[in-house]
């Protein structure tokens, strides 16, 4: 996860050997889309990209896509996730108001439960001199993901190779269905049968939407 032109695809891209890999940007992801790889000498895995915040989807429409895959793999085949990657830019300087929106509701879309299996990847390290990268990923891991490291959750650099990628996808632990968890949001939504808006995740939106109402009226 992460938002839009954050290297989710280009990532997965590179781990697959795609021909696209490399050529640069590609269209906003607007939907859920799971590619099963099986690499030689490795372990079959599949790959899940999914939107994230933009002008072109609504924030809600961009939970509701991942919420539906989440709650559907949960309730059909009992299918847990090894680990969650999320994606952030080091080109981009500050963070954005669609960055922070599109953190949160990851951030609670998981659950601390979870913060263990999440590994933060810091993307596009070619559009930056390395020192102010450097600089900005320490600001990164001692503020906005500091509660979240705290918790578990490691952080790793794509450098935009098939070797980098497949040194952040093993650096997820392996473990047996029977010892994975369930995200936050697919025990809210798939054994406390909680709407999309009355999830964690979901009033994370709407607090926000309110907030921005209530600035609206001063």
């Amino acid at each position: 996860m992460g938002p839009s032109g954050s290297g989710k695809t280009t990532f997965i891209d590179h781990a697959v050997g795609s021909p696209d890999a490399g050529r640069g940007s590609t269209p906003f992801t607007k939907e859920v889309r799971p590619i099963r790889y099986s690499r030689p000498g490795v372990r079959d895995i599949v790959l899940v990209d999914t939107p994230g915040c933009n002008d072109s989807m609504t924030d809600f429409q961009v939970l509701g896509e991942i919420a539906q895959w989440l709650t559907a793999i949960v309730s059909a085949k009992n299918i847990k996730l090894n680990g969650m990657l999320y994606f952030h830019p080091i080109s981009k300087h500050t963070m954005r108001e669609t960055t922070s929106r599109d953190f949160n509701m990851f951030k609670e879309l998981c659950g601390k439960d979870n913060f263990k299996n999440v590994v933060f990847v810091t993307t596009m390290w070619d559009k930056v001199p390395k020192e102010v990268g450097l600089e900005r990923e320490q600001d990164l891991q001692s503020d906005f993901w500091r509660a979240m490291i705290s918790l578990g959750s490691t952080i790793q650099r794509f450098e935009g190779t098939t070797e980098s990628a497949w040194k952040i996808i093993n650096s997820l632990s392996v473990s047996q269905t029977a010892e994975r968890g369930p995200l936050q949001i697919q025990r809210e939504m798939v054994d406390e049968y909680l709407p999309l808006d009355c999830t964690a995740a979901g009033k994370t939106i709407i607090n926000r939407l309110l907030s921005m109402a209530s600035d609206l009226k001063r």
